[in-house]
């Protein structure tokens, strides 16, 4: 057993380390302090450092420290408590106060609250201090009568040489029959209720469960003298660290299991008095007690570097060679890990064109000739090939053919050459420009791309047949799995060749990809993307989507040295720059290095959908605490409102922006690392500030809003400027009554003799124009609410001549009937609506509301099918009204008219409820909706009782106002969410 776990071990030591990147903070860059004593992570993500002075929160980019507390000593321990519950407690080193952290914040805590652990109940009589970590740096010392370990069903005591176990429920005590010093408490460390002391002499594992002990096996790491134990009870973190390498152990059905985490050859200087593994990023947070804070990223890319004396690390082109390594012209064979010297040549200076023949010869440029470096002599010997008086620009294999970008005098060629012979030249195609790389898309057409677009090339009809991206400076051109075409520029972006066109992709927030180099695909679908600052991912169908449509958003992930590259600049000007071997690692080249990673174990970071909150700002140099709203006083200057969100990545990839809403100004902004919103000069008045950050790969934003409401001063406020506008206006009456009452006493008696003849001519000019305006209402009513549908059959019936599928037209013929029948009977009515302002506002019936709405909806439904909508009729069955039906007809008919005619891709909602005095019809709508000004016009004729001045904002809906009018109700207008209009009726019952 102990053989093969020896060998278990030396398999497990074979395991090449992970790299990583290293931030360290200090007093000199962001922490408050250089000593740390714990580390812990809370429920809701942020994590806090335990100092001398104070505690720490950090959320990824900010240190937070608290220390306004009223104790005599503000020295910080360890971290105690359950994270779990959040409560997490901590005390002084005098242990007579504590600090309870609890909903993200620290509070003085009772000790009826919470109770000091380090001092609890005595076992015959000796006072003992409990025992919550194991670290490199922590002594037992001999004035302490025991020491103890408190678990969750009892407790361990440590003392005299003995164990004494005390069962939390009953309390019996139970003596472990072992002698035990006090020195192997340093080899100490607990899983759940399970206690281990490692025992380098015997090779063993003590472990003790309930009172009872045993000796288990483990991998030989745990015993080796060597070996140094960090255990922390909150977190239930435990690492092993031997000789700079850190493992984590775990416990799992009875046996002892380490996972390699990392290798770090400075842990043992940095006296490390904390340590937390954070996996949900892929973080050690290592606390020192003089340096401060270490955080250690571990990265899924990896770097192969040459390490050459007097060589840089500049980084071009390169062929697969094996199922792991590449292979360039150097002969350098580089691993993800390593590089070897596979044969000797002097120091190339051209690195940027390289491929294979079918032999297996390696083809590549250098000092303008060919070089054949033959396989079958291990590429020691070469052959070169150079063409008199030409400059060759660049050479390629794409689809079988081998080529030469060849300039003589002024002018350029493409050289298709005999195979793999590069003496005997088949064909020669002048270009117009250089040509910059090439892809053979079929057996006749060739894409070249040059400093001016991409020529399609037929080798059958020996010429240029199609042009495309006039004036880009194509840099590589490249063909996924499905197809696809796409080309790089030089600092005009990525596009895509659809339909002999080119389509430009979205840019990246910052641009970057302006620059982009090359792209490879892995196997769930996402884009590799590699440029001038870092390495992009983006999903190839949510890319090709957008293309389609032009809606929404492309967010891309971007990927920095902060993930562990040496350089952030990738290199693209070369062939081939991009490699997919055949283990399914990808290989791009660099300016320091050539970087290796599978796609499927490269991680992405997103925060949670709860992880954000807005609970403080700082305004005139104060911190406040917000609530439920932001209440910024008269005359303030500015006001920092700052966003908490554990995220410990790169926040650009999460595009967390915000905007005021309400303002002159309701654009996105990009959040800086800081995490603050600045407000500044904003007029008053009550806004809403949101937030919003992407949550995952799909592009799925999180929003979160805060009401801000700025005061104002007296003569800002909207009364005041009333009150002087009132007071300017009775002035102006005043003067005008003096004036007007003069005349009118002149006038009085000529009126008198008018006023009869006026009356007489005024009551027939009324019965004329009553008579007038209710034939053009009558007229304007059938013609409104007939139109929709007529125009409907009129669609179909086009497309149903056009059609020669015979599914199609039965489609057709069966919404042209459905539309039909409902249009026949709409028109059976038509004799109501003759009398539709005449008619009384109700009736001795009642009239189910669920049955008016069904009858519109039968009428609309085949029109919103058209456009992928869908009505829902969810009226109760039981409301009913007396209100003239012919009536509430036309208003339904004209309301769900215009919500079909502005819904695509969309749903139209009708739902009622009652109380005692009305009744209420919603009808929702995901459409276009209503402005703001049509919402507020709309709601203002209902408030205007005469002489009504319609806006040309449509027929349809003055009409419905002028019926709503007449039966005494009334309706309102509402922005749906996201989008969309919902106009409620509300019918007096």
């Amino acid at each position: 057993m102990k053989l093969l776990s020896f060998i278990l071990l030396m398999l497990f030591l074979s395991v090449n380390g992970q790299s990583y990147t290293i931030q360290s903070y200090n007093m000199d860059n962001g922490l408050p302090q250089n000593s740390i004593k714990d580390i812990v992570k809370d429920r809701y993500g942020f994590i806090w450092l335990s100092m001398e002075g104070r505690v720490v929160r950090y959320d990824g980019s900010r240190f937070t420290q608290y220390n306004n507390f009223k104790f005599e000593n503000l020295s910080f321990g360890d971290f105690y408590g359950n994270i779990i519950n959040d409560r997490i407690t901590i005390f002084n080193d005098s242990e007579k106060d504590g600090l309870l952290i609890s909903q993200r914040y620290p509070h003085p805590a009772s000790s009826n609250i919470v109770t000091n652990p380090n001092t609890t109940a005595t076992t015959h009589g000796k006072i003992g201090k409990r025992l919550v970590k194991n670290n490199i740096t922590v002594r037992f010392v001999s004035y302490i009568d025991s020491y103890f370990i408190q678990l969750e069903k009892g407790a361990y005591y440590f003392e005299n040489n003995s164990i004494i176990y005390v069962d939390q429920k009953n309390k019996k005590e139970t003596k472990v029959a072992l002698e035990f010093s006090r020195n192997r408490l340093k080899r100490l460390f607990v899983h759940g209720e399970y206690v281990f002391i490692a025992d380098p002499e015997k090779k063993q594992i003590l472990q003790l469960y309930q009172g009872k002990y045993s000796y288990i096996n483990a991998p030989s790491l745990y015993t080796d003298p060597d070996t140094k134990v960090y255990w922390q009870q909150i977190s239930g973190q435990v690492f092993m660290i031997n000789h700079g390498k850190i493992y984590k152990s775990q416990f799992s059905d009875g046996n002892l299991k380490l996972s390699y985490v990392l290798e770090y050859k400075e842990i043992d200087k940095e006296i490390s008095g904390a340590m937390f593994y954070d996996e949900v990023f892929n973080k050690l947070y290592i606390g020192s007690s003089i340096n401060g804070l270490k955080i250690l990223s571990l990265s899924d890319f990896s770097v192969s570097v040459k390490n050459l004396p007097y060589q840089d690390e500049v980084c071009y082109a390169s062929i697969p060679y094996g199922n792991s390594s590449i292979l360039t012209q150097e002969g350098i064979t580089y691993y993800k890990d390593r590089s070897e010297r596979l044969y000797k040549v002097p120091q190339s200076y051209d690195k940027r064109y390289i491929f294979r023949d079918n032999s297996g010869n390696l083809v590549y440029r250098e000092n303008n000739s060919i070089h054949v470096r033959y396989k079958n002599t291990g590429f020691t010997k070469y052959d070169s090939i150079s063409f008199k008086e030409k400059e060759i620009d660049g050479i390629y294999k794409s689809g079988g053919l081998y080529m030469a970008s060849v300039v003589s005098g002024k002018q350029p060629y493409l050289y298709l050459f005999s195979h793999d012979n590069f003496n005997k030249i088949e064909r020669r195609i002048p270009c117009h420009d250089n040509i910059d790389t090439v892809l053979r898309y079929n057996e006749d057409l060739l894409y070249l791309g040059g400093s001016s677009g991409v020529d399609v090339f037929s080798l059958s009809q020996n010429k240029v047949v199609e042009h495309i991206g006039k004036g880009l400076p194509v840099k590589q051109i490249i063909q996924t799995g499905d197809g696809n075409i796409w080309f790089t520029t030089y600092n005009r972006g990525i596009y895509l060749i659809k339909n002999q066109k080119a389509i430009k992709l979205p840019v990246d927030k910052n641009n970057f990809l302006a620059n982009a180099h090359y792209l490879l695909e892995d196997k769930n679908s996402n884009v590799w993307i590699s440029s001038d600052n870092g390495l992009f991912r983006v999903n190839k169908n949510i890319l090709l989507r957008y293309m389609e449509f032009q809606k929404g958003i492309v967010t891309y992930y971007r990927y920095t040295k902060d993930h562990g590259f040496l350089n952030n600049e990738f290199n693209g000007s070369a062939y081939p720059c991009g490699h997919i071997l055949e283990d399914g690692q990808f290989v791009f080249p660099s300016m320091a290095g050539f970087v290796f990673f599978t796609p499927q174990n490269v991680k992405t970071y997103y925060p949670g959908t709860q992880d954000i909150y807005l609970e403080k700002a700082r305004v005139k140099g104060q911190i406040v605490q917000i609530g439920d709203k932001l209440l910024l006083k008269p005359g303030y200057k500015n006001a920092d409102i700052y966003i908490d969100l554990p995220y410990y990545a790169d926040l650009e990839n999460i595009y967390l922006q915000a905007k005021l809403m309400g303002g002159e100004d309701n654009q996105w902004v990009n959040i800086k690392n800081d995490k603050t919103f600045r407000l500044a000069n904003i007029e008053p008045g009550k806004y809403s500030l949101q937030i919003r950050f992407l949550s995952s790969e799909g592009g799925k934003f999180v929003y979160k809003s805060l009401s801000v409401e700025i005061e104002a001063y007296f003569y800002q406020t909207l009364t005041f400027r009333i009150l002087i506008v009132g007071l300017v206006m009775l002035a102006f009456v005043i003067i005008l009554q003096i004036r007007t009452n003069f005349l009118r006493l002149k006038n009085k008696v000529l009126k008198n003799t008018l006023v009869h003849r006026d009356r007489e001519l005024k009551e027939t000019h009324n019965k004329l124009k009553n008579e007038s305006d209710y034939q053009k209402k009558l007229i304007e009513s059938i013609s409104h609410d007939i139109t929709t549908p007529v125009k409907f059959i009129s669609l179909l019936s086009q497309e149903l001549y056009e059609s020669e599928d015979p599914k199609n037209q039965k489609k057709y013929f069966d919404s042209i009937y459905k539309t039909s029948e409902q249009l026949y009977k709409f028109t059976l009515s038509l004799k109501e609506y003759t009398e539709l302002y005449k008619q009384k506002n109700t009736e001795e019936e009642e009239h189910i509301i669920h049955d008016l709405i069904e009858a519109k909806k039968l009428l609309f439904e085949e029109i919103a099918a058209r456009k992928n909508t869908f009505i829902y009729n969810f009226c109760d069955h039981h409301a009913s009204t007396t209100v003239n039906k012919n009536i509430l007809l036309a208003i339904f008919h004209n309301i769900i008219d215009n919500a079909v005619k502005n819904t695509t891709d969309g749903e139209i909602v009708i739902t009622s409820s009652s109380t005692h005095s009305h009744l209420e019809i919603c009808i929702a709508d995901t459409g276009s909706g209503m402005s703001d000004d049509q919402r507020t016009y709309y709601f203002g004729l209902f408030h205007k009782k005469e002489n009504l001045i319609f806006k040309n904002y449509g027929l349809g809906l003055h009409m419905v106002v002028q019926l709503m009018m007449k039966i005494d109700s009334e309706m309102t207008f509402h922005k749906n969410t996201p989008k969309g209009t919902i106009i409620k009726i509300i019918i007096k019952i």
